[in-house]
Order: C-alpha cells, then structure tokens, then sequence
C-alpha cells in the first residue's frame, strides 16, 4: 500500500511539476522585486516618507503581493485535475487497488500541501525582510493583512479540484459562482489589520471547502448527468 501511495504522490509530481516549479520560482521573482523597490525606497526616500505613505495615507507596502496566491492556487488546481477529466485518467486512477477515498485524500493533500509550502516560504521572507525595519506591530498588522491573500490560493486550489472533478455542468457552473463568492470575501479590504476580527475564519474556509471534492467524485462514480 505505502508503495502505491509513493507511486502515486510520483504521477502527481511528474504531472504538475513545471508548474510548481514555475510557481516557485515567479513567487521569488516577485519578493526580490518587492525587496528591490523597497530598499530603493529606503534609500532615497527615507524612512520618514515611508512611515508617512503607511500611516497618513494608508498605503500598504506589500499589496504586490495581492493576486500572486490566488494564481499559484488555480494554476496548481488546473494543471493537477484538467488531465485528469480530458484524458479520462481519473477513472483509470479510481480504478486502483486502493480505497477511493485514499486516492483523492492523497491527491488533494498533494496538491494543498505544496501550495502551502510555497506560501510558508512567501510569508517567513516577508516576515524576516520587514522586521529588519519596521517595528513588531506592524509586523502583526501586515500578517493578518497578507494571510486571507494566502487563504484565498488554497480556497481556489479546493474549488478547482471540485469544479474539474464535477461531472456536469450544471453543477460546474454553481461552484464557480460559490467560488467566487467566497474568493471575494477574502479581498474585501487592504487596509491594514482589516481582518484581524475574522481571521480564524478565514484560515479554516479552505479545511472547509477541500472535503466537497468527494462528493463530485461521488457523483462522477455514480455517472450523474443532471
């Protein structure tokens, strides 16, 4: 059994692996240009001009971040599922020796687990970049603006898994709408700290939404058309 898991975790792999490595490495790209034009702006700004485009103007320094999780969750989500609806791979893969439930827990547990790698990785960087400058409350501040960003990527990463897996359209067609509902929720706000309040909440919304992908392969088992 820990053999077909490992072969398994390995098609995976071999399937997604330009894209996390594409991922990754846009990922850097876009920290090492945040870092760059900060600095710059150190140096011939000041710290006295930054302070005051953060406090007096409400600007937040790290929004270039904002879309970057949300797109390393759907392409992640795309290029791990569309070959299997296209190429038909997921009734060869349900057929397996091994408890369906077991597959696709592994398959989204792959897939999630990697995303979160990478966003881990995003966050410690900034974290240790900006508390070579600013001061521990804005640290935290910048925290709780940054993580619902991160959440909304594995919020993507669990609807795209339900919408490829979904056998009809119908239903594709209401998981997107419900995706982008609650995709929004996590861009409501850039001002700092503005989600302090439901910031539990919004961690917990991807544990929520990643179980729903059993249904629609359920429903793709029961060859449902309606």
């Amino acid at each position: 059994m820990i053999q077909m898991e490992k072969a398994l975790i390995y098609k995976e792999w071999k399937k997604t692996q330009w894209f996390v490595l594409g991922i990754a490495g846009l990922g850097l790209a876009l920290l090492t240009y945040i870092f760059l034009k900060m600095g710059r702006s150190f140096r011939f700004a000041g710290m006295e001009h930054l302070w005051d485009v953060i406090v007096n103007r409400q600007q937040f320094v790290f929004r270039d971040l904002k879309y970057f999780p949300l797109a390393a969750g759907i392409c992640l989500g795309f290029a791990q599922y569309v070959p299997e609806m296209i190429q038909k791979r997921i009734k060869l893969t349900l057929h397996l020796p091994m408890e369906e439930w077991r597959i696709i827990t592994l398959m989204l547990v792959y897939g999630a687990s990697l995303l979160l790698a990478v966003f881990v990785c995003h966050v410690g960087a900034v974290y240790v970049f900006a508390s070579l400058y600013f001061p521990a409350e804005f640290i935290v501040s910048m925290l709780t603006t940054v993580l619902p960003w991160y959440m909304s990527g594995l919020i993507a990463y669990a609807f795209i898994a339900m919408l490829c897996l979904e056998p009809t359209w119908k239903r594709r067609i209401f998981i997107a709408l419900v995706a982008a509902a609650t995709i929004q929720g996590c861009y409501i706000s850039d001002f700092p700290g503005a989600y302090t309040p439901v910031l539990l909440a919004a961690v917990c919304i991807p544990l929520f939404v990643l179980p729903f992908a059993f249904l629609s392969v359920y429903r793709f088992k029961q060859g449902k058309q309606d």
